[in-house]
């Protein structure tokens, strides 16, 4: 009887467990896990080599399905960037361009077994038909048709034209006239049936074409001057080694998937169906592409067009950290200049305020010291006219320092600033002048 009630419980857990487990940032993630690959060769071709390493896949990583999207050389960056892919296999330039614009990110190189030798670098070939006396070096090829494959190849074209600058020649001026096949056996073909001059596809191509019966490798001169020191391979060969072909996951893929495919990739055995189709022994871990970003460099192709140019975007671009640093310094500098600036006109107005104000004591102080000079000699003469002074005492005279005796108004007006003026009092006037009546008559005097 209490049973029951845990039903609907078990239900709630049920349904909560399944839907954690399907919102799960892992588990959730699409069940088929798309690999674009470039089809060098053509779609059918691309499908029947490379569908046993989806096959392998899908069996290696229960819950997924693998599948494979052949690419032209002119699908892959869309395919890349709308993100309709999960992982991308393609030359290494086309990775080299991928990584820097789209930041995909490489997990394995591809072991290719070539000559019943497994090789993780391979070349480009140069190469005309060995009956055309007139063509054995480089300078030959002047105003002849030349072939490649296409112009985004790395082994089919790229390589070839970084040994052709480096020889001073210019190929889309030198050639009279320069053709891109599409694909590396219609290169070949187009040199044995006479239609170009001379051709480049990647190493390892004339191989596998004379051991399907399809080319003779006698008909054929190999242009085997390459650059970049000694090279090792065991092809024919025109040019500098590079890495091989890497898988790449493309950035929206997880780190969690790509870690598991890049460890199925590493355990594939040499002999397995996948490893057969794919005429490789299997994959290693991956390989250093510098020298692949040498090489566009030097072409100046994608992504380093404009390698070597200082432009406003590419600055931007690549120092936008530093413009960044380089801004707030000069916004703290203007702002340590105005608040500087600021401060040397408050301490110069302070200074101007400062001067004049000692000018005002300056003269204040003179003011002063000539009222006291004035006081001090006012103070003298005043201190001359103190003491006891010998007066005579019937005709009021004063006797001096030296004995001399002076009237009373003289020696007054020399030992001060005093001055008289003479006039004659009433009694006098009486005394002296009885017959003058200067102050009237006046009994009261």
């Amino acid at each position: 009887m209490y049973n029951r009630p845990l039903l609907p419980l078990k239900l709630i857990f049920f349904f909560f467990t399944m839907a954690w487990f399907y919102t799960d940032p892992i588990i959730a993630q699409t069940n088929t896990i798309k690999i674009g690959i470039l089809a060098k060769r053509g779609p059918e071709y691309c499908l029947a080599k490379w569908s046993p390493t989806a096959e392998y896949l899908t069996r290696s990583l229960p819950g997924r399905t693998f599948e494979i999207v052949p690419i032209d050389f002119d699908g892959i960056s869309k395919k890349v960037k709308e993100g309709s892919i999960d992982f991308i296999f393609a030359n290494s330039s086309f990775y080299v361009e991928l990584e820097t614009k789209y930041g995909v990110n490489r997990i394995a190189t591809l072991k290719n077994k070539r000559l019943n030798g497994t090789y993780t670098t391979f070349g480009g070939v140069i190469f005309c038909l060995k009956q055309r006396q007139d063509i054995r070096s480089y300078k030959n090829l002047k105003d002849m048709k030349f072939m490649a494959v296409e112009e985004t190849s790395f082994g089919g074209w790229h390589m070839a034209w970084r040994e052709l600058n480096e020889a001073g020649i210019d190929p889309y001026k030198y050639f009279s006239k320069l053709f891109f096949g599409h694909t590396h056996d219609a290169v070949v073909y187009a040199v044995k049936n006479g239609e170009v001059d001379a051709g480049t596809v990647r190493t390892d191509t004339l191989e596998r074409m004379q051991k399907e019966g399809k080319i003779n490798l006698d008909d054929f001169y190999i242009f085997h001057n390459h650059g970049g020191g000694n090279v090792h391979l065991d092809f024919l060969h025109s040019t500098r080694e590079y890495p091989e072909w890497p898988m790449a996951k493309i950035k929206h893929t997880s780190d969690t998937l790509a870690q598991q495919v890049a460890i199925k990739l590493l355990e594939m055995p040499y002999n397995s169906k996948a490893a057969i189709a794919a005429s490789s022994s299997g994959w290693t871990i991956p390989m250093n592409y510098q020298s692949v970003h040498d090489c566009l460099k030097a072409l100046k192709v994608s992504p380093y067009e404009n390698f070597g140019e200082v432009t406003l975007k590419n600055v931007i671009k690549n120092f936008w950290h530093v413009l960044l640093l380089l801004t707030a310094l000069i916004l703290l500098l203007i702002g340590s200049v105005a608040r500087f600036k600021r401060f040397n006109t408050i301490i110069h107005d302070t200074n101007q305020k400062l001067s004049f104000e000692i000018k005002e004591r300056e003269l204040l102080f003179k003011q002063i010291f000539f009222k006291n000079k004035d006081l001090k000699k006012a103070i003298s003469e005043i201190k001359q006219l103190s003491g006891l002074l010998p007066i005579c005492a019937h005709c009021k005279k004063i006797r001096d320092d030296k004995g001399y005796w002076n009237q009373i108004e003289s020696y007054i007006h020399e030992h001060s600033e005093a001055t008289f003026s003479h006039g004659i009092c009433q009694e006098c006037a009486k005394k002296h002048y009885p017959d003058l009546d200067i102050y009237g008559d006046k009994s009261e005097f």
